[in-house]
């Protein structure tokens, strides 16, 4: 009795938390495996040369692999309050955070860089593959409840 009363609260909750996301934002896994890394908490800064995360500050939003094979949707996090790395001085000290070295194609740039704190990172067994492509904000977001 009380483990299908358990079972049921796990599955209640794991369906509200997928009807109520349905945005992910694409981590590109070709060259670095940063979704793996911000899964496990190794990587809390996630940083795009534009704002382009910025609709989705304060939100939970799914963590989609791509570059990899078909798009997959791997975990949620909640994206934090940005700050802006104005030079490579300042980007270098956070390295620990964003895991992005010199040697990246994602290094920062000559015009500064965004850097979003990932908070509660949470994985998701099994992944679920994006089959459809559907964007939200260019190459950045696409939905995730098909």
């Amino acid at each position: 009795m009380m483990l299908s009363w358990f079972l049921a609260l796990i599955l209640t909750y794991t369906m509200t938390m997928n009807d109520i996301i349905d945005i992910g934002i694409n981590i590109n896994d070709k060259s670095e495996k940063f979704t793996s890394q911000i899964l496990s908490g190794e990587k809390t800064i996630e940083t795009r040369n534009i704002k382009s995360l910025h609709p989705y500050i304060g939100k939970r939003v799914g963590i989609v692999r791509t570059g990899k094979g078909v798009a997959t949707l791997v975990g949620y996090v909640t994206i934090g309050h940005p700050i802006f790395y104005k030079d490579a001085k300042e980007f270098d000290r956070d390295y620990k955070k964003h895991r992005v070295g010199p040697a990246s194609k994602f290094y920062i740039t000559k015009k500064g860089k965004w850097g979003y704190p990932i908070l509660n990172p949470v994985s998701i067994n099994p992944p679920k593959k994006i089959d459809k492509y559907i964007p939200i904000l260019g190459r950045v977001s696409r939905k995730i409840n098909l």
